[in-house]
Protein backbone atom coordinates (compact mmCIF):
# COMPACT_ATOMS: atom_id res chain seq x y z
CA UNK A 1 0.00 0.00 0.00
CA UNK A 2 1.40 3.67 -0.65
CA UNK A 3 0.48 6.75 1.16
CA UNK A 4 0.30 10.16 -1.12
CA UNK A 5 1.34 13.02 0.40
CA UNK A 6 -0.35 15.50 -1.63
CA UNK A 7 -2.61 14.40 -4.31
CA UNK A 8 -2.57 15.74 -7.60
CA UNK A 9 -6.17 13.85 -8.96
CA UNK A 10 -8.22 17.16 -10.35
CA UNK A 11 -5.64 19.51 -10.11
CA UNK A 12 -5.86 22.01 -12.79
CA UNK A 13 -3.46 23.97 -13.88
CA UNK A 14 -4.28 25.38 -17.00
CA UNK A 15 -7.94 26.44 -17.88
CA UNK A 16 -11.54 26.44 -16.09
CA UNK A 17 -11.00 25.32 -12.53
CA UNK A 18 -7.48 26.76 -12.58
CA UNK A 19 -7.98 29.97 -10.84
CA UNK A 20 -7.35 28.30 -7.21
CA UNK A 21 -3.82 27.10 -8.34
CA UNK A 22 -3.02 30.20 -9.40
CA UNK A 23 -4.28 31.94 -6.19
CA UNK A 24 -2.35 29.36 -4.06
CA UNK A 25 0.83 30.52 -6.27
CA UNK A 26 0.45 34.17 -5.96
CA UNK A 27 -0.11 33.42 -2.06
CA UNK A 28 3.26 31.78 -1.89
CA UNK A 29 4.83 34.36 -3.96
CA UNK A 30 3.50 37.22 -1.29
CA UNK A 31 4.59 35.23 1.89
CA UNK A 32 8.09 34.95 0.38
CA UNK A 33 8.00 38.51 -0.85
CA UNK A 34 6.51 39.88 2.64
CA UNK A 35 9.54 37.32 4.52
CA UNK A 36 11.89 39.02 2.39
CA UNK A 37 11.20 42.48 3.03
CA UNK A 38 10.92 41.78 6.63
CA UNK A 39 14.57 40.46 6.62
CA UNK A 40 15.52 43.15 4.50
CA UNK A 41 14.31 45.93 6.67
CA UNK A 42 15.80 43.86 9.99
CA UNK A 43 19.07 43.92 8.65
CA UNK A 44 18.83 47.64 8.04
CA UNK A 45 17.55 48.24 11.27
CA UNK A 46 20.55 46.23 12.95
CA UNK A 47 22.82 48.36 10.47
CA UNK A 48 21.28 51.70 11.42
CA UNK A 49 21.37 50.56 15.18
CA UNK A 50 25.03 50.06 14.44
CA UNK A 51 25.47 53.33 12.87
CA UNK A 52 24.06 55.48 15.28
CA UNK A 53 26.47 53.27 18.17
CA UNK A 54 29.41 54.60 16.06
CA UNK A 55 28.30 58.06 15.22
CA UNK A 56 27.67 58.23 18.70
CA UNK A 57 30.78 57.26 20.17
CA UNK A 58 32.76 59.74 17.62
CA UNK A 59 30.88 62.68 18.62
CA UNK A 60 32.16 61.42 22.44
CA UNK A 61 35.65 61.56 21.00
CA UNK A 62 35.13 64.71 18.92
CA UNK A 63 33.52 66.29 22.04
CA UNK A 64 36.18 65.17 24.51
CA UNK A 65 39.50 66.09 21.72
CA UNK A 66 37.52 69.81 21.60
CA UNK A 67 37.51 69.89 25.51
CA UNK A 68 41.32 68.67 25.91
CA UNK A 69 42.50 71.14 23.09
CA UNK A 70 43.18 74.69 24.48
CA UNK A 71 44.54 72.52 27.88
CA UNK A 72 47.55 70.91 25.44
CA UNK A 73 48.08 74.18 24.73
CA UNK A 74 48.73 75.49 28.05
CA UNK A 75 51.06 71.99 29.13
CA UNK A 76 53.18 72.67 25.95
CA UNK A 77 54.04 76.61 26.51
CA UNK A 78 54.80 77.37 29.70
CA UNK A 79 54.36 81.87 28.67
CA UNK A 80 51.10 80.65 27.55
CA UNK A 81 50.12 79.06 30.95
CA UNK A 82 51.54 81.41 33.08
CA UNK A 83 49.55 84.58 31.17
CA UNK A 84 46.11 82.59 31.05
CA UNK A 85 46.74 82.22 35.15
CA UNK A 86 46.97 85.97 35.08
CA UNK A 87 44.48 86.64 33.30
CA UNK A 88 41.70 84.28 35.06
CA UNK A 89 42.85 86.02 38.00
CA UNK A 90 43.85 89.61 37.51
CA UNK A 91 42.87 90.80 34.19
CA UNK A 92 43.81 94.08 34.28
CA UNK A 93 47.55 93.65 34.76
CA UNK A 94 47.76 91.87 31.51
CA UNK A 95 49.27 94.04 28.53
CA UNK A 96 47.17 94.43 25.45
CA UNK A 97 49.35 91.92 23.79
CA UNK A 98 49.09 89.13 26.83
CA UNK A 99 45.29 89.82 26.80
CA UNK A 100 44.90 88.75 23.20
CA UNK A 101 46.31 85.63 24.30
CA UNK A 102 44.46 84.97 27.11
CA UNK A 103 41.08 86.05 25.52
CA UNK A 104 41.77 83.89 22.44
CA UNK A 105 43.00 81.20 24.69
CA UNK A 106 39.66 81.58 26.45
CA UNK A 107 37.48 81.58 23.24
CA UNK A 108 39.26 78.76 23.06
CA UNK A 109 37.14 77.31 26.04
CA UNK A 110 34.24 79.05 25.00
CA UNK A 111 33.37 77.26 22.03
CA UNK A 112 34.61 74.12 23.03
CA UNK A 113 31.72 74.52 25.97
CA UNK A 114 29.21 75.27 23.11
CA UNK A 115 30.44 72.59 20.87
CA UNK A 116 29.29 70.03 24.03
CA UNK A 117 26.18 72.77 24.72
CA UNK A 118 24.66 71.98 21.09
CA UNK A 119 26.17 68.07 21.30
CA UNK A 120 24.62 67.49 24.67
CA UNK A 121 20.78 68.99 22.70
CA UNK A 122 21.07 66.95 20.35
CA UNK A 123 21.95 63.70 22.46
CA UNK A 124 25.12 62.75 20.37
CA UNK A 125 27.32 63.24 23.61
CA UNK A 126 26.46 61.36 26.92
CA UNK A 127 24.81 63.28 29.85
CA UNK A 128 28.03 62.92 32.35
CA UNK A 129 30.61 64.30 30.11
CA UNK A 130 27.92 67.28 29.17
CA UNK A 131 27.27 67.49 33.12
CA UNK A 132 31.48 67.43 33.59
CA UNK A 133 32.28 70.02 30.85
CA UNK A 134 29.68 72.28 31.97
CA UNK A 135 30.27 72.27 35.65
CA UNK A 136 33.94 73.04 35.31
CA UNK A 137 32.76 75.97 32.50
CA UNK A 138 30.19 77.59 35.61
CA UNK A 139 32.84 76.94 38.02
CA UNK A 140 35.54 79.62 35.70
CA UNK A 141 32.66 81.56 35.93
CA UNK A 142 32.24 81.89 38.79
CA UNK A 143 36.20 81.63 40.40
CA UNK A 144 37.88 83.36 37.77
CA UNK A 145 37.29 87.25 37.14
CA UNK A 146 38.91 87.09 33.74
CA UNK A 147 36.29 85.51 32.74
CA UNK A 148 33.67 88.39 33.47
CA UNK A 149 35.98 90.70 31.51
CA UNK A 150 36.08 88.31 28.11
CA UNK A 151 32.22 88.11 28.04
CA UNK A 152 31.87 91.84 28.50
CA UNK A 153 34.22 92.07 25.47
CA UNK A 154 33.39 88.49 23.45
CA UNK A 155 29.97 87.94 24.42
CA UNK A 156 28.74 88.98 20.82
CA UNK A 157 30.47 86.03 19.05
CA UNK A 158 28.21 83.42 20.47
CA UNK A 159 24.59 83.25 19.55
CA UNK A 160 21.34 81.71 21.21
CA UNK A 161 20.30 79.61 22.50
CA UNK A 162 24.28 79.53 23.63
CA UNK A 163 24.44 83.23 24.06
CA UNK A 164 21.47 83.13 26.90
CA UNK A 165 22.62 80.27 28.55
CA UNK A 166 26.27 81.84 29.65
CA UNK A 167 24.56 84.96 30.04
CA UNK A 168 21.82 83.42 32.97
CA UNK A 169 25.56 81.75 34.35
CA UNK A 170 27.20 85.38 34.54
CA UNK A 171 23.51 87.22 36.17
CA UNK A 172 24.35 84.41 39.15
CA UNK A 173 27.37 85.22 40.06
CA UNK A 174 27.33 87.32 42.50
CA UNK A 175 28.06 90.73 41.95
CA UNK A 176 28.80 90.40 38.46
CA UNK A 177 27.88 93.91 35.81
CA UNK A 178 25.35 92.57 32.60
CA UNK A 179 27.59 93.21 30.00
CA UNK A 180 26.45 95.46 27.42
CA UNK A 181 24.13 94.87 24.80
CA UNK A 182 25.32 93.67 20.76
CA UNK A 183 24.91 96.50 18.97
Amino acid sequence: MSVKLVSTEGLVIFGPDSEWFWMMLQFTALVITFYAIYRQLRVQQLQSLDSAKLLRSQAHYDSLCILQQHWLLLIANESLASIVETGYTTPEALNDVDWVRCSTYMFMQFNAWEYVYYQHADGSTPKELWIGADDYHKMLIHTKPGFTRFWSEFHTSFDDPFHSYVEQEFAKKSGAAKPPEPF
